[in-house]
């Protein structure tokens, strides 16, 4: 008999204690049987190769989705439009729930909320939104949405800010090497980790049978950044350290020192990722097809083939401020200097997409590669900025960037991009799916900008510029190239109009 712990005794269910744990295991088993186990005939419903309307190529008149309408009478429609449905019309209107809290009558979870809500809506005589769509496009529309927690490449930095303890002399402060010397912000890698982001795609299947599709995607990936603010006054050294190619030895700048001045250092960095593409998709067997028909094939395949644009862009930036000591006249020495980078994409994008179908579930993996051109640009800029009461000069060149690799340059190479996914899809209602995945992308020979920095300097170059000038011309350009990967989970679900 049915009690208030076990409605679904009557179903030859054994009657278990009111408990936390006892109720917990019966819905777990509940939910297992749901969705693992075949219905009644042996058979997933959702898996039937093609309505009797589309198998012939005619669609049912009067039922549709976002765009569709018309009269269906409710048996109709638990009877022919959602296979899983097993109780009749009455009972889900009028029965309390057997299957799920006692306080949630059944037109709440069997109705058109959780069946598909207004994109369902031939459970109730709404409307057409759209009626010239009517019957024509109705089920083959679809969109994707997902939220990206991915972990992708860094890139990796010279020392950029030093430190030495206090009482060091200015001859070696700061410069690497030397004997108490520390690293305070560079000489690893930066804008590596965890990255958040986000995907939608969409597509339309173009005839009924659902062989041949147009879809889009476009993601992107938040800004990563890494960064330092430093300042020195009293017994801080700070020093920004770099190679003198004249002389042959390591060397720095002094931004802070207790005997000459005191200053500060800033260093910011940020590295980002998007990517479009818009393709065709052709069935190889397609599942409403009179290929699956015939063979009885229940999974599909599919082709891709268009264009893909993906971009890579970094940026990475140093400023200094030094007031100078042991001077009648304040004076004021700022310089900076900045790298950017961008790697664009633009290539033929082939892959193909498998889908199993495994009852309410389905997993799908897919292969993808991109070959084509990448432009790649690097930008160079830097200026100093000497102050003094009344009089303010700026000069072209900082200590890393100086006319010798200042400037922007493009240059094209080739690149494959392959991308591999798996997704795992579970139908809350024939049209809105929930799904979980996991995908790689790797770009190879990319460019990043605190790869390019050359911190191997001839001092004559840093402004004012000695004349004449005596030694190689550094820093130069690099055109350093790596490797970048990104992957991570994607969250979402995909909703079928």
């Amino acid at each position: 008999m049915p009690n208030a712990c076990n409605p679904i005794a009557t179903a030859g269910w054994p009657v278990l204690p009111c408990s936390f744990a006892a109720n917990a295991t019966r819905w777990g088993l509940l939910t297992i049987l749901f969705l693992l186990l075949p219905t009644a005939n042996g058979a997933d419903p959702y898996q039937i190769v093609a309505p009797s309307g589309l198998a012939t190529g005619h669609l049912t008149s009067g039922v549709g989705g976002l765009f569709g309408g018309g009269q269906i009478s409710l048996a109709q429609t638990v009877s022919t439009l959602d296979p899983y449905a097993t109780q009749s019309a009455a009972t889900q209107l009028n029965a309390p729930m057997v299957d799920g809290p006692a306080s949630l009558p059944a037109p709440i979870v069997n109705g058109p909320l959780f069946q598909g809500g207004p994109v369902y809506n031939s459970l109730r005589n709404w409307q057409p939104l759209i009626p010239s769509f009517q019957n024509r496009v109705d089920s083959r529309l679809y969109f994707r949405g997902e939220y990206l927690l991915w972990d992708v490449s860094g890139m990796d930095t010279p020392p950029l800010v030093t430190t030495s303890p206090d009482g060091t002399a200015t001859v070696s402060a700061g410069i690497l090497g030397q004997p108490g010397t520390a690293v305070q912000f560079g000489g690893s890698e930066i804008n590596d980790g965890t990255a958040s982001g986000f995907l939608v795609s969409g597509g339309l299947w173009i005839n009924p049978q659902r062989n041949l599709a147009l879809e889009s995607e476009y993601f992107r990936l938040g800004e990563l950044d890494d960064g330092y603010d430093g300042a020195g006054s009293g017994a801080v050294i700070l020093a920004r350290p770099y190679f003198d190619v004249v002389d042959g030895n390591q060397s720095a700048r002094l931004i802070a020192h207790p005997d000459l001045s005191e200053g500060q250092v800033r260093v910011g960095s940020a590295s980002k990722l998007r990517s479009f593409l818009i393709n065709g998709r052709l069935s190889l067997c397609p599942t409403h097809g009179a290929c699956c028909q015939q063979c009885g094939m229940r999974d599909r395949t599919d082709w891709i083939i268009g264009y893909r644009n993906l971009r890579l862009r970094d940026s990475l930036s140093v400023a200094d401020n030094a007031n100078l000591l042991g001077s009648n006249i304040p004076s004021t020495r700022s310089s900076q200097d900045q790298f950017r980078t961008k790697n664009e994409f633009n290539g033929l994008q082939l892959g193909v997409v498998h889908r199993i179908l495994l009852n309410r579930a389905w997993l799908e993996s897919s292969l993808r590669v991109a070959v084509g051109n990448t432009q790649q640009t690097l930008s160079v800029d830097g200026s100093t900025t000497d102050q003094q009461p009344g009089v303010s000069e700026t000069f072209r060149g900082g200590l890393l960037a100086q006319r010798t690799n200042i400037g922007t340059r493009s240059r094209d190479e080739f690149m494959m991009v392959p991308e591999l996914g798996v997704r795992l899809g579970m139908r809350l209602t024939d049209r809105l799916h929930a799904s979980v995945g996991y995908s790689i992308l790797y770009l190879p020979n990319v460019i990043r900008a605190a790869e390019q920095i050359d911190t191997d300097i001839n001092p004559g170059l840093i402004p004012v510029e000695d004349d004449p000038l005596t030694g190689g011309l550094r820093p130069r350009v690099l055109w350093m190239q790596s490797d970048y990967l990104a992957h991570g989970l994607h969250f979402g679900g995909e909703l079928h109009f």
